[in-house]
């Protein structure tokens, strides 16, 4: 590398500097488990004030900077007001694509149902996009929006974050 190529990777952030915290690994495949909280908005915010929930995501990276993601979720909708709650379980599969070693911005799309007394069965399209952080070998963190299409033309979304711990991964 040239003095000059040197001098400006010395001004890099340190989390744009190569990192091995993260050790992403072709064919790595990684299972977490996550906490999942977040602020509903649109017009779910008529009727919810936060939304609490846990996830199980595994993830294969097909490249270093390309993961393919499954996940399960369970996500509690905490009534406003005193008023009821709302369960749902999302499963979605997509991608994660890392800018750094560290840094990762995922998409995924997939289906939830809702679960309950009074459940109607019925499939609804599901979205999730957000940025994420690996802070630690074993601990990430996502900022997401979520959202599941539960008719025409009404969404129940939310802000978010998931923090997650990795318990497992295999090369």
């Amino acid at each position: 590398m040239t003095a000059v190529a040197q001098n400006k990777s010395n001004h890099l952030p340190d989390i744009l500097k190569k990192d091995t915290t993260a050790y992403q690994t072709k064919n790595d495949i990684r299972l977490s488990i996550g906490l999942d909280e977040g602020i509903p908005t649109a017009d779910l915010s008529k009727y919810s004030s936060f939304v609490m929930g846990a996830s199980l995501q595994g993830e294969y990276l097909v490249l270093k900077e390309l993961g393919i993601t499954l996940s399960a979720n369970y996500l509690y909708f905490l009534g406003k007001d005193g008023g009821d709650g709302l369960s749902m379980l999302p499963a979605l599969g997509g991608l994660n694509f890392y800018i750094t070693p560290r840094v990762f911005l995922s998409g995924q799309l997939g289906a939830s149902w809702y679960i309950g007394k009074d459940s109607d069965h019925d499939t609804y399209f599901t979205y999730a996009q957000g940025i994420g952080f690996q802070a630690s070998k074993r601990i990430s963190l996502l900022a997401k929006y979520e959202g599941i299409n539960v008719g025409p033309s009404k969404t129940y979304s939310f802000a978010g974050l998931r923090v997650a711990y990795k318990f497992f991964k295999q090369k």
